[in-house]
This record gives C-alpha cells, structure tokens and sequence, in this order.
C-alpha cells in the first residue's frame, strides 16, 4: 500500500512515514475496496452475477484503480453478454495499470479476432433494431431478429429477457418460461428475470384453470377444447344429415374466407419483412466487405511506394558504391603509373554521386592523368594505324579526340582508319569534322580532297 500524497510505501501507522499526511481513511477506504471485491469474487464463484457487479461496482467506488475488481468486471460483464462494458473496464483498468496487468490479455483475445469484433458489433445493431421493432408493435420482427441475436451470443441476458417479455405478451408462457431458465443458468439472481418467472407462473395456473372442466350438469356436460368452451347435451343425440353436411359446408366456408383474409395477407407480410430484412444484412455485409477491401487496396498501395523508394535508395547506394570502386581504382592506377587506365577507370565514375571529398580526389587524378593519358592514347592508336591494326586505332584515336577535342591529328587519323577498315559512312563524319574544326590546316586540305574522292 502506497500514500496517495507521496506514494511511498506505508508502515502500520496511521500516519505515512514520508510526508506525515494522515493516511487512516484512505487505508480504511482501500481495506473496504478490497472487501467488496473479495465479495464480488464470491458471488461470481457461485453465478450470482447480478449480486457480484453490485459488489465490483461498490469496491470501485472506495478505490477506482483497484484494478482486480475492474478486470472482475469487466470478466463478469463479458460473461453477461455486455461486451462494450467489459471492453470499457478493460481499457480502463489498463489506463491505471499499463503493466504486467491482466487486462491486456482479455483485450487481445478480442481484437485478435476481427470476426469475432464483427459479430459483436452485428448484435449490438441487431438487438437496436430489435427494440425499434417493439416500438412500433412490429413483435414477430422483433421475436425473429432477438433468434439470431442469440443464436450467435447465448450469453447476452438483456436479448433473452426481451425475448420473454415477448413471449408473454403473445401469451406462449411455455416459451418464456424456457427464456427465463437459460437466464438463471448464466445469472441465478437475475432480479428481473425472477420478477418475469413469477409473473410467467401465476398467468400459466390461471390458463391451466381455463383448461379444466367448467362444470357438469344433470342435463349437460360443459367442457374446453383449446379457446373454445363446448356443451353438450346429455342423451341427446343428432341424426340428421342435412345438419352433418351443412354444418361442413359453413366451416369449409369460413376456413376459405379466415384464409383468404387473415392467412394470407399475413404470411405475404411475413415474406416481405423476412426479403426486405434479407437485402439489409445482404447490404451490411456488402458494406463490410467493400469497407475491408479498400482498407486492403490502401495497405497494398502504401507497401508498394515504400518497397519502390527501398528500391531507389538501394539502386542510389549501388551507384555510389561502384563509383567509389572505380575511383579508387584510378586512383591506384595513377599511382601505378597507368594513365590510360586511371582515365579509364574516371570515366566509369557518376561524378554526380561522390561527395565532397570523393570529388576533390576524382579532380586531382583527372588533371594529372589526363594530358598523359591523350598522349598515350595518340602513341598507341598511330602505331595501330601504322600496323594496321585499324580497330585499336579507332578506340584509341577516338578515346584521345573525346578527351581532348585540340587533337586534330587525332581526329584525321581516326577518319583514316575509318577509311582503310572499309566504314565509309563513319569516315566521311570524322573527315567533315576535320574540315570544319581545323581549317585553313594541311590536315584539312588533305581531308577535303579525300572526302571527295568518297
């Protein structure tokens, strides 16, 4: 036990040893909480559940966080069928007790379950509608949705109650009777449940006394068969036909027109109420269906933006990271005297991914390899040429020209090899590109003259 002013832990003393604040109400109001729900657990032990959240409810009104007669409760209140109250003591409960409480537990159970969340959310609308249908006097309605009410939660006491008032006032004592039993099997001390059984009782003796034998005379018997009172003369005996077979007439009679009037109309009245009912559980179940896919279609569409931007970065992080590889590569060719390899490797780098720093380096090894590397890539793709090897030469010789557009002598060799490897098309672009680029040269003279004879 803590003091509810500083909340150290309390001695035997009526005072608290921390704060000095007087601590002998509240200790007395804890005790009395906790009597209370020692009550309440008794009650519930024995079924007595009326009595024991009469108990629950006393105990958390001496100490509203005693959280064992809230999670009680709540269990109590579930077993009832009132599953929104046994949810909202839970959830409280958990309020004051975040921790290692027992009302976690009970919560999940519930909403792990999504069908069983909408079965309770389809009885708390179906038992609503139930009770609009006894407003406005529609009883058979009313009698019908309370059935499947309790066909899916036997345990809602409130439906079964209902019911049975129902019941009574269509006079099936029989019916209600049973109602009430299911009852006092979940609730032994249901006060309004007693109240009905005893009203149930007393109007069935009063049937049964209608039922027996009215009386007997000296010169007639008067009996009941069903709602009808028949007497019957004694010694009196009836032969005549005529009076057989008219009296068959008019009953067949009046069964057509009770049929034709009354039957009927009812039985087409009960078959639009139960089309009508089942287009509206047709429509909520379109409804909760529609509801669950677009819930599904968002979910996905959120799942596939975050699985594409994952997408990008790793594809950005790939890009980076071959970058950095190539240039350190150049890097490491540059120090190995390699020029041409170093260029080779810058080139392969996305300067548009390398940080500061990485930029700085790319920039130093670029300026240093570079005028190196255009003249070795003019040494080697000549002798290429020379040697007739004229696709090494084109390589080389192009390489050399991108790196450096100054280099015309680059440039006329590159169309020459074009020329002698037997590509026309590409040897008259680098012989224009000579002419335009380099005028007034011999180089361009010489390209002119061999442009023309192509």
């Amino acid at each position: 036990m803590k003091c509810f002013n500083c909340g150290a832990v309390l001695k035997t003393t009526d005072y608290c040893s921390h704060c000095g604040a007087d601590v002998k109400l509240y200790r007395r109001m804890l005790q009395l909480s906790n009597a209370y729900y020692n009550e309440g657990l008794a009650k519930a032990k024995v079924r007595d559940l009326t009595g024991a959240v009469m108990s629950l409810r006393q105990s958390l009104k001496f100490n509203k966080k005693n959280t064992d007669a809230r999670n009680l409760l709540g269990l109590v209140y579930f077993e009832m069928g009132e599953v929104v109250d046994a949810l909202s003591q839970w959830i409280i409960s958990r309020s004051f007790q975040p921790e290692k409480n027992l009302a976690d537990d009970y919560i999940e159970s519930i909403q792990s379950n999504p069908a069983k969340l909408e079965m309770i959310n389809t009885t708390i609308r179906k038992y609503n509608q139930s009770l609009v249908y006894c407003e406005q006097q529609s009883y058979d309605l009313a009698i019908i949705q309370l059935k499947k009410i309790l066909s899916t939660n036997m345990n809602l006491l409130k439906g079964h109650l209902l019911l049975a008032l129902l019941y009574i006032h269509a006079d099936n004592y029989g019916r209600a009777r049973n109602e009430l039993r299911r009852v006092l099997a979940i609730d032994r001390t249901n006060t309004r449940a007693l109240r009905y059984m005893k009203e149930v009782d007393a109007a069935g003796g009063k049937q049964a006394e209608k039922e027996a034998v009215i009386a007997h005379k000296k010169d007639s018997i008067a009996y009941t068969s069903g709602n009808e009172t028949i007497i019957q003369p004694v010694g009196v005996k009836d032969n005549s036909n005529f009076h057989a077979v008219l009296n068959m007439v008019i009953g067949l009679v009046i069964g057509v027109a009770v049929m034709w009037f009354l039957i009927l109309p009812a039985q087409h009245r009960l078959n639009n109420d139960g089309l009508n009912k089942a287009v509206a559980e047709y429509s909520d179940q379109v409804e909760s269906k529609t509801a669950a896919l677009e819930s599904l279609q968002a979910e996905m569409t959120t799942l596939q933006e975050k699985t594409q931007a994952a997408e990008e970065t790793a594809k950005d992080a790939e890009n980076k990271l071959k970058s950095q590889e190539a240039l350190l590569a150049a890097y490491k060719a540059h120090a190995d005297g390699d020029a041409a390899g170093a260029l080779e490797q810058l080139q392969s780098v996305d300067q548009e991914s390398l940080s500061a720093d990485a930029r700085v380096l790319y920039d130093a090894v670029f300026k240093e390899v570079g005028t190196s590397a255009v003249q070795s890539l003019y040494r080697t793709g000549y002798a290429a040429y020379e040697s007739g090897d004229y696709a090494t030469a084109i390589t080389d010789l192009k390489k050399c020209y991108e790196l450096d557009n100054s280099q015309g002598d680059a440039l006329y060799f590159l169309a020459r090899s074009y020329q002698k490897s037997g590509d026309t098309e590409n040897a008259k672009i680098y012989y224009q590109k000579v002419v335009d680029e380099f005028p007034n040269t011999r180089k361009a003279t010489d390209a002119q003259g061999l442009l023309d004879n192509l």
